[in-house]
């Protein structure tokens, strides 16, 4: 394994020597040691600061900018680092804890490693080193462990990001504390599901470590895909369960590094199947079928406004999740361009969807299908590909041909953007006339809106 020392963010280094100028022993614990040790770029930068009142502690801090969270456990971030002070059995504060005694508080070995800033040295009391050596998630004590509950969705998340296996008696403390996850406020839930999502290099590992650990039997909605059949000729990987992991390993591979793109990409594998669970059925012949399930999103609307609320999200997902089939459908049928533009103005982010639909496809075993490659060609040569026309026509236009505010209003705009994106019409006058002809009511000589037809075009 790769030798310490750390290099610490270039912000931190001030920081730190005020620390060690004040008279404190500063730790770096956690993820950074571990990550260090294993070759990998550090992503949390955690402090522990020894020999310090918490006073003095603030004191030192002022002139950083930093900021105090938590409640009766001291903690200030500077520069999206933690700092805090060592403690001992039921969470006292002591700054002259020996460290050998802090690390039992810690969640696995790997974490319980810490680096001596001052004296340059690695210290590790509890055989965390040996853990990374045999790559295993190994709880510090069961006593300790069992203080958070959410250390038990900690440990498939990090089996996942590590990609190491999880001992066997944690794995057990770990179902036996899974039901208390109840009680874990949403906010830190999402936290680690984004960790798992953005940052799991095995995700599949994470996957089976989220039923390992008992952690699937609180998200009802994951845990209904076990054991859901599906057809073995479109999905010999087996079922939606084994069929979910497998995309999420697929879409791991699709992330940029950019959280706008990432998030949504990652939400839509994880979430994009949920409606098989309630719609998978024998077909006429006996095969396992799934109608619908595109179209069942009540499940997957539920689960985002748990973890991850907001109109901003859902609004990238769920369209994501409707229409991730929609391309294969499409060229199955050898639809015209006018079907794929129709599609095309479903969706906020034509690429995220075709990014969800391949590791849809990357996890049934097909590596590069034709089908989204013509999506990709249609669109582009449609002008679809990165963005969507501005409407050529809008309200002034429509009640200056005789229409009035309201709801009809609104309804004739969406067909008038529909007809110019589909027909591809770049003047107003042409597309008035188009629209005239879908849509009677829009006359400028009865000076007068009519009832919306009853069926809409695009239905």
């Amino acid at each position: 394994m790769p030798l310490l020392p750390l290099s610490p963010p270039i912000a931190l280094v001030p920081v730190l020597a005020a620390l060690q100028r004040a008279g404190g022993r500063v730790l770096v614990v956690g993820g950074a040691p571990r990550d260090a040790l294993l070759g990998i770029p550090a992503h949390d930068w955690d402090l522990e600061v020894h020999g310090l009142s918490e006073a003095r502690l603030a004191e030192c801090l002022i002139p950083c900018n930093a900021q105090r969270i938590g409640g009766h456990r001291a903690v200030w971030v500077v520069t999206g680092a933690e700092i805090s002070l060592p403690q001992g059995p039921g969470g006292r504060v002591d700054p002259h804890l020996p460290w050998a005694i802090a690390a039992q508080r810690r969640d696995f070995s790997v974490n319980a490693l810490a680096w001596d800033w001052g004296a340059q040295r690695l210290l590790d009391s509890v055989g965390g080193v040996t853990d990374l050596h045999a790559r295993r998630l190994r709880m510090v004590g069961a006593d300790t462990f069992a203080e958070d509950p959410l250390r038990v969705f900690r440990a498939a998340r990090l089996a996942g990001q590590l990609g190491f296996s999880i001992e066997t008696r944690s794995a057990a403390l770990c179902r036996q504390l899974a039901p208390r996850l109840q009680g874990i406020p949403g906010e830190r839930l999402r936290k680690e599901w984004e960790a798992l999502l953005l940052r799991g290099g095995h995700l599949i590992r994470a996957w089976d470590g989220l039923a390992l650990t008992g952690t699937i039997t609180q998200f009802p909605e994951l845990r209904a895909l076990q054991a859901v059949p599906q057809r073995p000729d479109a999905h010999p990987e087996g079922d939606v369960w084994i069929h979910t992991g497998r995309v999420l390993a697929a879409a791991g591979q699709l992330r940029r590094g950019d959280r706008a793109h990432d998030l949504p990409l990652m939400l839509g594998a994880l979430l994009h199947d949920l409606g098989k669970a309630s719609t998978t059925r024998r077909d006429p012949q006996g095969r396992w079928r799934a109608f619908g399930h595109e179209q069942t999103l009540a499940t997957a609307r539920a689960f985002l406004s748990r973890y991850f609320p907001g109109n901003r999200v859902s609004r990238q997902v769920l369209p994501l999740i409707r229409w991730h089939g929609a391309p294969y459908a499409l060229h199955r049928d050898g639809a015209g361009r006018a079907a794929y533009a129709r599609l095309a103005l479903r969706l906020p982010d034509r690429p995220l969807l075709l990014d969800v639909a391949l590791a849809d496809a990357r996890g049934a075993g097909t590596e590069h299908p034709p089908a989204l490659a013509h999506t990709r060609k249609v669109w582009q040569e449609m002008d679809l590909w990165s963005s969507l026309p501005e409407p050529l026509l809008k309200g002034s236009d429509l009640m200056a041909s005789g229409m009035v505010p309201g709801p009809t209003l609104g309804k004739a705009l969406t067909l008038a953007h529909e007809i110019q994106v589909t027909m591809g019409i770049k003047d107003r006058p042409r597309l008035l006339a188009a629209l005239r002809q879908r849509l009677p009511e829009v006359n400028p000589r009865d000076g007068r809106a009519c009832s919306p037809p009853p069926h809409s075009p695009t239905d």
